[in-house]
């Protein structure tokens, strides 16, 4: 079948396939940034939430502090997209961490899990807990309130053991930072 459109007017036939082309153009462009998009998605499913520190006082003297954000060793990236929630209370002398971590590789896992620490020492200008012993390692939580600063000491003791996930040897520190800065490193 023979296309007759605008076969009087050439010009404006021309200006009509000029358009179509731009047309397909900008849909071409639109589909790669689309799919660039996906691509980053899939790579890091999940959006973490920026860094906080908040301290509560009653008649000056501090009675709560609480903080959230992801974990960033100093010698290096996270190993995994998470992030934490840290409350700690003057009244029962502990502090209740509460953590969720994606695993990209094994097929998008999320695991949540809860830290009870005991408070070694309380003052106006920082909290310390007293060590917290696992079967991988162990862990001390420093806030440091007058930089508003999270920060946690790490000793890694579980390398041989293959039920670790995150086997190390030795200490780390890590410090609560933006998530937005771990995604970026993730991705």
């Amino acid at each position: 079948m023979k296309n007759d459109f605008l076969r009087d007017r050439p010009a404006l036939r021309r200006m009509v396939r000029y358009a179509e082309i731009v047309v397909v153009a900008i849909l071409v462009a639109y589909a790669a940034f689309t799919w660039r998009e996906l691509r980053n998605l899939r790579a890091a499913p999940v959006v973490l939430p920026a860094a906080w520190f908040i301290v509560t006082a009653n008649v000056d003297q501090v009675s709560r502090v609480e903080a959230g954000g992801s974990w960033v060793a100093n010698d290096g990236p996270a190993a995994n997209l998470q992030t934490s929630n840290i409350n700690c209370i003057k009244s029962k002398m502990q502090c209740m961490e509460s953590s969720a971590q994606v695993t990209v590789k094994d097929g998008g896992l999320l695991e949540t899990t809860q830290t009870l620490f005991d408070i070694e020492s309380w003052t106006e200008s920082e909290v310390v807990t007293k060590v917290n012993f696992q079967a991988c390692g162990s862990r001390r939580l420093v806030l440091d309130i007058v930089n508003k600063q999270a920060s946690s000491v790490a000793k890694g003791g579980g390398a041989n053991d293959p039920s670790c996930k995150n086997p190390f040897s030795g200490e780390r520190t890590f410090k609560l930072v933006a998530g937005q800065k771990v995604q970026v490193e993730a991705v």
